[in-house]
């Protein structure tokens, strides 16, 4: 029997707050498995994050949905404010042409996920590429956990590079690595 089918939309930015507790939900059943096992605090983290975070300058989100209507997976991100935290806590050195951040210059992709019953349809490349379609930035950026070997694999195959690792700042986070993908030739 054929997964059922998902379609990919842009949510306006004027929209985006109203759908937090519709992609804490998301967010909470992506990531309740291996390597995350994240519960109740890293939901609430989440979505008060999310609650500040879409209202920032460049704020994009878009969302797969199910045929019934259900969030079936979710990009989000915006463009890096000058002098976010963002290269802060590296385990290593890097050159200052990568972490000095003039303005506009970076998109930070902060979600990109998809619920299993949806996997393996296309979701998280659709959701990618339509997040990332047109983005006025030179550079976009995010950060994945080095045992999220699916994401790790995908996120290779479609540009992206390894350029630090680093402690994220949510409780009892482990490493993630920072990738970057230039958005402009």
């Amino acid at each position: 029997m054929p997964e059922p089918a998902i379609t990919i939309q842009r949510v306006p930015v004027e929209q985006a707050g109203e759908l937090q507790d519709e992609l804490g939900e998301a967010y909470r059943d992506a990531f309740s498995e291996a390597p995350y096992h994240y519960g109740d605090e890293h939901v609430r983290l989440f979505t008060k994050r999310f609650g500040v975070q879409h209202l920032r300058a460049g704020a994009a989100l878009v969302v797969a949905r199910a045929e019934a209507g259900e969030v079936a997976g979710f990009g989000f991100g915006f463009t890096m404010p000058t002098g976010a935290p963002w290269w802060s806590d590296l385990t290593g050195e890097l050159d200052p042409s990568i972490t000095d951040e003039p303005e506009g210059r970076t998109f930070a992709l902060t979600e990109l996920l998809v619920r299993r019953p949806w996997r393996g349809q296309r979701a998280a490349t659709r959701l990618h590429d339509q997040l990332l379609n047109g983005r006025h930035e030179q550079r976009a950026t995010l950060t994945v956990r080095p045992a999220a070997t699916a994401a790790q694999h995908a996120y290779a195959s479609w540009g992206w590079r390894k350029m630090a690792q680093k402690h994220n700042p949510q409780p009892g986070s482990p490493l993630v690595d920072i990738l970057l993908k230039d958005l402009r030739p």
